[in-house]
């Protein structure tokens, strides 16, 4: 198999998200598969009716792939989105289509998706200069969140415990962010410093993990300094999590969950999750189930596919499977994730 991954940045160990980027290569190694890390910023575009393929990278031609893995997330530019439209159009399988890449980089566009498919999320206003604080008031109330509409790793986001706070940030914004756009967002008050993590590949939750903010704050992501252990989400979350993936159309995506007071609350989607922390907390191989379940969905060839295809099935089976008993009535439920082991060639 012939892969090309696509990342904005040049690599390097502090760089955002580049550790996902090296796991990919270790995994494609692995499973011989040919991966090449491109920059959709260095390509040239040449469209015309004649047909037939074109990929010019850095002033040369590049032979057709058979995956494209975008690894952009929130930073996806419409340069980059129109790259991935080229190559949708020639053919070439793409780990979460254009569209689905372009609607979740919009938190807002997320939500109103979710909120047409009859999915549970926060009520939700879009800021607008000046700020209507009475608006808010009345609609939402306090706290409220206020979010950036893109941002990723809980940048971005901030929380007004009341009204007060609040006026100060609205005449901070009137003054300073004009040509930005906010949210303002229900504060859930039972997930206030934890929520749960879920991947999604392919239409089946394979793992999961709760990550709990570890100083008092509302926010938390390991990238903050959250803590992160293995979850066994009940039935209704991870059915909950793969409907997200599916309204959005996503083929891999890192959902993530509040907790309400009797159910779940959406708070967003992902479509390139990092999952450093997943795997160090659940002991999975993400990019080894990505790669399984993109061979076996775009019916790509894969070497010693037949053993490794189980490797989703095994996954899924270990996040929805009983749970232990809790150490005490605080401890979170657990489940045993499947192990990443290494293999050797058949």
């Amino acid at each position: 198999m012939r892969c090309w991954l696509f990342f904005n940045r040049d690599l390097g160990p502090n760089v955002p998200e580049a550790h996902e980027v090296f796991r990919f290569q270790e995994a494609a190694k692995a499973l011989d598969i040919e991966l090449h890390v491109l920059k959709p910023s260095e390509f040239d575009l040449v469209v015309d009716s004649l047909g037939g393929w074109s990929a010019i990278y850095q002033g040369r031609e590049l032979r057709k792939p058979d995956l494209i893995i975008p690894r952009t997330g929130s930073e996806t530019s419409y340069f980059t989105l129109a790259v991935l439209r080229h190559f949708e159009r020639q053919g070439v399988a793409i780990v979460n289509p254009p569209a689905a890449i372009e609607a979740v980089a919009d938190k807002l566009h997320t939500l109103q998706v979710l909120a047409g498919a009859g999915l549970p999320i926060p009520k939700t206003i879009l800021g607008k200069f000046p700020v209507d604080v009475g608006l808010v008031e009345r609609e939402i109330g306090f706290p409220v969140v206020v979010k950036k509409l893109r941002g990723t790793r809980g940048a971005g986001v901030m929380l007004c415990e009341n009204r007060a706070q609040f006026d100060d940030l609205a005449n901070l914004l009137d003054g300073a962010a004009q040509g930005q756009d906010f949210l303002f967002q229900q504060y859930i008050k039972a997930s206030h410093g934890r929520d749960v993590r879920v991947l999604v590949v392919d239409g089946k939750a394979v793992a999961a993990m709760e990550r709990r903010s570890t100083d008092g704050g509302f926010k938390s992501n390991i990238s903050l300094g959250g803590a992160a252990m293995p979850f066994a989400p009940p039935p209704a979350m991870a059915e909950l999590a793969v409907k997200v993936a599916r309204e959005l159309q996503l083929d891999v995506a890192g959902i993530d969950i509040l907790f309400d007071k009797t159910a779940y609350r959406i708070c967003e989607a992902n479509s390139s999750p990092g999952f450093q922390g997943l795997e160090r907390a659940c002991d999975v191989d993400v990019p080894e189930l990505v790669f399984v379940a993109m061979s076996r969905k775009f019916g790509l060839p894969l070497r010693h596919s037949a053993r490794w295809e189980r490797a989703i099935d095994r996954a899924a089976k270990a996040v929805l499977g009983p749970m232990p008993r809790p150490v005490n009535d605080d401890a979170p439920a657990m489940a045993r994730a499947p192990t990443r082991r290494k293999r050797k060639p058949a």
